[in-house]
């Protein structure tokens, strides 16, 4: 008889926890539509420039010493989440000054401000160079125009 009335308890509880297990599944299949939820809400780069902020034509000393050129990387987003990206310069691959910019919410714009020593030799006639922006994460790349400081007489 007491093995009856354990099993009589046991019943409900059993029948209790098969009962709940499809309602406790429930918030993880909703974790995962709120997971593709932020997916869609990503953000999204809607246009990167680089602007040369020191113009061409402008005089320079060439005596070894390098010549600094400043640049301005603008990217433009919409949405939530974070731009990773990092700069190279002329026709290297080596990477420049990594960082990421965070988005909140709506369309905004970000700056980044790149200053590059170009090398100046002594006797050279010009000092040239260009830089590039680069979002690993969106696949995209833009550089510059070609900068280009006669150096002075």
């Amino acid at each position: 008889m007491r093995r009856r009335y354990l099993m009589l308890l046991a019943a409900p509880l059993l029948a209790s926890s098969v009962a709940l297990a499809p309602a406790h599944a429930a918030p993880a299949g909703s974790a995962g539509t709120s997971g593709a939820k932020q997916a869609v809400q990503a953000v999204k780069v809607t246009k990167v420039e680089v602007v040369t902020l020191l113009k061409p034509g402008e005089t320079v000393e060439c005596n070894g010493t390098p010549v600094a050129m400043a640049f301005d990387g603008k990217i433009t987003a919409t949405g939530p989440g974070t731009v990773r990206y990092h700069w190279t310069v002329n026709a290297s691959r080596a990477r420049v000054s990594p960082g990421s910019f965070a988005f909140g919410a709506g369309t905004s714009t970000k700056v980044a401000l790149q200053v590059v020593d170009m090398p100046a030799p002594k006797n050279a006639k010009a000092v040239t160079g260009y830089v590039t922006l680069h979002l690993p994460d969106q696949k995209k790349s833009v550089r510059s125009q070609q900068v280009t400081f006669p150096c002075k007489k």
